[in-house]
């Protein structure tokens, strides 16, 4: 019985690193400040693109805590504007720092899932810098981020995700619960 529970602990706990991927966190700070940021993030898991306008670009923002930050390229506004976040594996938690904030409610970050189908619609509640934390929706595929509505417009910073995990974890964990209930039945445990 001892080693029963001894191998069922390990392949839980394999089964328990293997149940979520790292936290992969972009800081923006790994390009010049100037630089159009498109697919250059795509080895991390994210790609940006347009949305109205233009590709979001690397910048500096003193009213953001760190820097330097990722804002949207609106046209005639520097900071006011859109893009979308597209996740190359569908992530299952996503967290970065949005503002400066002028206005409440003048922020829109639309949450989609891997197949463009919607799953929340956040906006800032307050003015400043605000944490977006989303999780506990399942698989996220898109976001949309849109700070046109602020006077000063708003950019994102400290860009953290959660990828689901491969499939061969999941396959790997099955094998291991399956080995233990093939010698638990042969009485070998």
């Amino acid at each position: 019985m001892k080693k029963l529970i001894m191998i069922c602990a390990i392949v839980l706990g394999v089964a328990g690193l293997a149940s979520a991927g790292p936290t992969t966190l972009i800081t923006f700070d790994e390009f010049p400040v100037g630089t159009v940021i498109s697919n250059q993030y795509a080895p991390l898991g994210v790609i940006f693109s347009v949305a109205t306008y233009n590709l979001p670009v690397i910048s500096m923002n003193g009213a953001m805590p760190t820097q330097p930050i990722l804002r949207p390229d609106g046209g005639p506004s520097t900071y006011q504007g859109d893009f979308w976040m597209q996740f190359t594996t569908p992530v299952v938690e996503v967290q970065f720092d949005s503002g400066y904030w002028d206005s409440i409610g003048s922020g829109i970050i639309d949450v989609y899932g891997p197949a463009m189908n919607p799953l929340v619609s956040l906006s800032n509640t307050g003015t400043g810098v605000e944490l977006i934390s989303i999780s506990g929706l399942g698989s996220i595929g898109y976001i949309y981020f849109n700070s046109v509505a602020d006077p000063a417009g708003g950019d994102i910073d400290n860009l953290a995700f959660t990828q689901i995990p491969a499939p061969g974890a999941i396959l790997l964990g099955g094998i291991g619960v399956g080995v233990v209930g093939w010698l638990r039945r042969r009485r070998t445990l």
